[in-house]
C-alpha cells in the first residue's frame, strides 16, 4: 500500500456517492472544460468527483501535483487502453481500433516502470531540453518561412496553414522526412482525434483507426529510409532499443518497440497532434487578446511568460487516465486497488488556490508546478519541443511585420473531446504600417 501525507485510519472512498462531472457542467471539449472550472471552483468544495463511467476524478491543483508522484498510480497499459485488441496471433481481418491499439502500445505513456524511464530516456535523448534548445533558432526560421509563404488579406486556416506545417516540419527534420511527408502525417494525426473522443462510435474509431494506419506507415517509411541512409538519430535510437533487456508485459509493464520506426511513430503521434494545438492555442489566446499582443512587439523578452500563460488558460490536454496499481492510502482516504482515476491536468491551471484570480491573462504569474503538462513519473517528454514551437511561432509573428486578426464567426472547439482542441481558426494576415 502507498502512502502519502496523512496517516489517520482511512476513510475508504465511495466513489459512487460523489457528485458527477455532469453535476458541474463537464461532458468533454473546450467550451464544457471552460464551464465546468467557473463551476466547480466556487468553493472548496468537492475535492473529488466521479465520471458517468465511475472514474475517480481529481481535478484541484494541490492534489494533481500530489497524486502524480505516487508510483503505484500507474498509468494505462495497451491492454487497459485497449482490451482483447491486443491478444493472439495478427488476424487475416483485422478487428476495428487495432490499427490504434498496435501504433499506441509503442508509446512510453502506455509503459510503467521499470520500461518506463528507460524509453523516456531514449526519447529525450534526441527531444529533450539540450536538442531542443539547438533548434532554436532553425524553428523560429521555419515558423517565419511558413508566414512570408501566406497570402495577405485573404483568410487562411491558422490549424491546418500554420500550426500543422510548423509541426510537420520540425518533427519530419528530426525523421529526415519530405516536406510533403511531413505534412501528411501532420494531416493523419490530427484525423486520430476520434481516439480521444469520450463518446466513440463504430464509425469514430474507424476514422481513427484508418488515419493510424496511415500516419503510421509515413513515420516508418522515412524513418526507415533515414535509417538505411545512416542517420545518427535512427541509429542511436535503434541500438539504444536493442539494448532493452525487459519483458514485454501488455498487462502492466509495456511493451518494448521493435524498430525504430515504431518508436518514434508511437511517441511522435503527441508531438504531431499535441504540440499542434500547443501553437494553436497559443495563438488563439493571444489574438483574443491584442493589447497583450501589443505589449509582446515591444518588450519581446516576454514572449516565454506569454507562452506558458496562453498554454494555462488553452491547455491542449483537459484530462489523462490513470490506474491505482495497488491500494494507496491518499491524504487519509484509500483509493482501492484496480480504481481508474481521471486526472483533469487542464483544470488545474484554473485552480484559484494555485493561480490566483485564474482567468486573467498576467504576464508577471509564476508558472511553477504547472500542469499544462502533466506531471510526476510520465510528464510528457515533448514539453520543450511543444513550448519551442508556440514560442517560435509568436516570434516570427512579431518579427515578420504582419498583423493577424480573428476572422469574425464563432470559435469552432471540439466537444466530447479530452483535448482543448479547434477544427479550424480562421485569420487574416496584413502587412503592418511602416512607423
Amino acid at each position: 500500500m502507498s502512502e502519502t501525507a496523512g496517516t489517520a485510519t482511512p476513510e475508504a472512498l465511495d466513489i459512487g456517492s460523489l457528485p458527477s462531472l455532469s453535476d458541474y457542467g463537464y461532458d468533454g471539449g473546450r467550451d464544457a472544460y471552460r464551464r465546468f472550472c467557473a463551476n466547480v471552483f466556487k468553493s472548496d468544495r468537492p475535492r473529488f468527483l466521479r465520471s458517468d463511467r465511475g472514474e475517480l476524478v481529481m481535478f484541484r491543483h494541490a492534489d494533481l501535483r500530489a497524486i502524480s508522484t505516487v508510483p503505484q498510480l500507474t498509468t494505462l497499459a495497451p491492454t487497459q487502453l485497449f482490451g482483447g485488441l491486443l491478444a493472439g496471433p495478427p488476424a487475416e481481418d483485422p478487428p476495428l481500433g487495432l490499427a490504434m491499439a498496435d501504433l499506441i502500445k509503442n508509446q512510453l505513456f502506455s509503459a510503467n516502470a521499470p520500461l518506463n524511464p528507460v524509453l523516456r530516456r531514449i526519447l529525450l535523448n534526441q527531444i529533450g531540453p539540450k536538442p531542443t534548445a539547438a533548434l532554436a533558432e532553425r524553428t523560429r526560421r521555419l515558423a517565419a518561412d511558413i508566414l512570408e509563404a501566406l497570402p495577405e488579406g485573404a483568410p487562411v486556416d491558422l490549424v491546418r496553414d500554420v500550426a500543422e506545417p510548423l509541426i510537420g516540419r520540425y518533427w519530419g527534420g528530426l525523421i529526415g522526412m519530405t516536406d510533403e511527408e511531413a505534412l501528411r502525417a501532420a494531416a493523419e494525426a490530427r484525423k486520430m482525434t476520434p481516439m480521444l473522443f469520450l463518446r466513440q462510435t463504430p464509425e469514430s474509431i474507424a476514422e481513427a483507426d484508418a488515419a493510424a494506419k496511415a500516419y503510421r506507415a509515413t513515420v516508418e517509411q522515412a524513418s526507415d529510409r533515414s535509417l538505411a541512409a545512416g542517420s545518427p538519430v535512427m541509429t542511436k535510437i535503434t541500438e539504444d532499443l536493442a539494448g532493452v533487456d525487459i519483458p514485454d508485459d501488455l498487462d502492466h509493464v509495456g511493451y518494448v518497440p521493435r524498430t525504430a520506426g515504431a518508436f518514434l511513430a508511437g511517441n511522435l503521434f503527441d508531438g504531431f497532434h499535441t504540440a499542434a494545438l500547443a501553437a494553436t492555442n497559443t495563438m488563439y489566446a493571444l489574438l483574443r487578446r491584442p493589447t497583450i499582443l501589443a505589449e509582446l512587439r515591444s518588450s519581446p523578452e516576454k514572449v516565454a511568460a506569454a507562452v506558458s500563460e496562453c498554454l494555462r488558460l488553452e491547455p491542449p490536454v483537459i484530462h489523462l487516465n490513470r490506474f491505482a496499481h495497488e491500494d494507496i492510502l491518499y491524504d487519509g482516504y484509500l483509493i482501492p486497488k484496480g480504481t481508474r482515476v481521471l486526472i483533469m491536468w487542464g483544470v488545474a491551471g484554473r485552480d484559484p488556490a494555485a493561480f490566483p484570480d485564474p482567468a486573467t491573462f498576467d504576464l508577471s504569474r509564476s508558472h511553477q508546478g504547472s500542469t499544462s503538462f502533466g506531471g510526476g513519473p510520465h510528464i510528457c517528454p515533448g514539453r520543450f519541443a511543444a513550448s519551442l514551437m508556440a514560442k517560435s511561432l509568436v516570434e516570427a509573428v512579431l518579427q515578420s511585420g504582419l498583423s493577424i486578426r480573428l476572422v469574425e464567426q464563432p470559435d469552432d472547439w471540439i466537444d466530447n473531446n479530452a483535448m482543448c482542441q479547434l477544427r479550424r481558426l480562421p485569420v487574416v494576415l496584413e502587412r503592418l504600417a511602416k512607423a
